[in-house]
């Protein structure tokens, strides 16, 4: 049971790693304090993954299983080969004026909105008995991520191109989408 939970943070932080969102936390950073900004960082994940888990779980209610681990393969395949091939830093300026939490929570709502995080929430939850261990798991990493991006995130990018990083992220994720199949 609790590997669930594992498995969704082992992921999401993953995917999460170098992402768009948390490089815009590094903006937000000389803004704001840590502690505003984790709160908005949980609440707009906890908005945007709570869907992804409860539209994982329905979708999990009306297909086959053996349909679901083919589903989740070819997500996890994609999304390797999108975190490899596409570079999407272009909304890392984006900006709210709602003050420090609501900037925060609807940098990380509309944020993720479609993206990798959001889709593995889903994808796992599909998959699992204990849906609100993953929604734990996926939250609990964004915002350990989120804490990495407003505390050492700048420095990282100093030591870690980025580029290395996207091409870990990606095949860690063509790696268990590959694991599915052969299940």
């Amino acid at each position: 049971m609790f590997e669930e939970f594992l498995k969704a943070f082992a992921l999401v932080f993953i995917a999460e790693a170098g992402d768009k969102t948390q490089l815009m936390l590094m903006t937000l950073a000389s803004q704001y304090t840590a502690a505003q900004m984790l709160l908005g960082i949980f609440l707009g994940v906890v908005v945007n993954h709570g869907a992804a888990v409860a539209i994982g779980c329905y979708l999990s209610s009306i297909i086959e299983g053996k349909l679901i681990q083919i589903f989740a393969g070819f997500i996890f395949v994609a999304f390797g080969i999108i975190t490899i091939v596409f570079d999407s830093e272009d909304e890392k300026g984006r900006n709210f004026k709602f003050g420090p939490v609501v900037t925060t929570a609807l940098t990380f709502l509309i944020g993720e909105i479609g993206d990798k995080t959001q889709l593995t929430a889903m994808t796992l939850a599909m998959e699992t008995q204990h849906p609100v261990l993953v929604l734990a798991g996926s939250v609990t990493s964004m915002l350990a991520t989120g804490a990495v991006g407003i505390i050492i995130g700048t420095a990282l990018t100093k030591y870690i191109p980025s580029n290395t990083m996207k091409i870990i992220s990606g095949m860690v994720f063509i790696i268990f989408g590959l694991m599915r199949f052969i299940e």
